[in-house]
């Protein structure tokens, strides 16, 4: 009887295993409809240049309700990493400095550094031209250094992972998963972010 309850109590855990980990980050499915097509504006391919090695990755894809950040390469997904936090306010585009809200639309990664909060830091190309005529519509600044990160570290990084909404509109990532990412982009890569 005690093996027939720990074999159950085995299978259930796999399947609950499979089931949450495949609903976030492991069925392509769920992400395949992510496939878009990518035009780049020839001002920001220059902007976005990048005398790197060639990359490992095509473009990135943000799914902001979702919280799924995706690599694709060749029209294929590569990964899918969990979002783990971003800013209070994310549902729409981001307007002005302060909003709380992640940019929507396509961008590139303008610069990746190491960051002594963050563990790295992958800024995002926001604002654009058109991003800053909005801002100025309103006669707000439209704010900017939105990037991809990971979290504090220590205590505050642990009780970070437990707040959705802790940053100002950046996409925290686990740092594992941060790192893996840095790895395999360069200044340049084209992001996409969908609602």
């Amino acid at each position: 009887m005690t093996h027939h309850y720990f074999a159950r109590a085995f299978l259930v855990c796999i399947l609950l295993f499979g089931l949450a980990s495949c609903d976030t980050v492991g069925n392509p499915n769920r992400v395949s409809n992510l496939a878009v097509p990518l035009v780049i504006p020839p001002e920001e391919q220059k902007a976005g240049a990048s005398e790197q090695a060639p990359r490992e990755i095509d473009y990135i894809v943000v799914q902001k309700k979702d919280r799924i950040l995706s690599t694709w390469k060749d029209g294929r997904l590569l990964k899918a990493y969990p979002i783990m936090a971003l800013g209070a306010n994310p549902v729409g585009q981001k307007v002005y400095e302060g909003d709380e809200r992640t940019p929507e639309g396509q961008y590139f990664i303008s610069e990746m550094h190491v960051s002594q909060n963050f563990q790295k830091f992958l800024e995002i190309s926001y604002p654009n031209e058109e991003d800053r005529k909005i801002a100025k519509r309103f006669g707000l600044s439209p704010g900017g250094h939105v990037g991809i990160h990971g979290d504090r570290g220590g205590v505050s990084g642990f009780f970070q992972r437990f707040d959705k909404s802790w940053t100002d509109g950046c996409l925290a990532l686990r740092n594992d998963d941060v790192e893996d990412l840095y790895g395999k982009i360069v200044v340049g890569t084209p992001i996409i972010l969908k609602p």
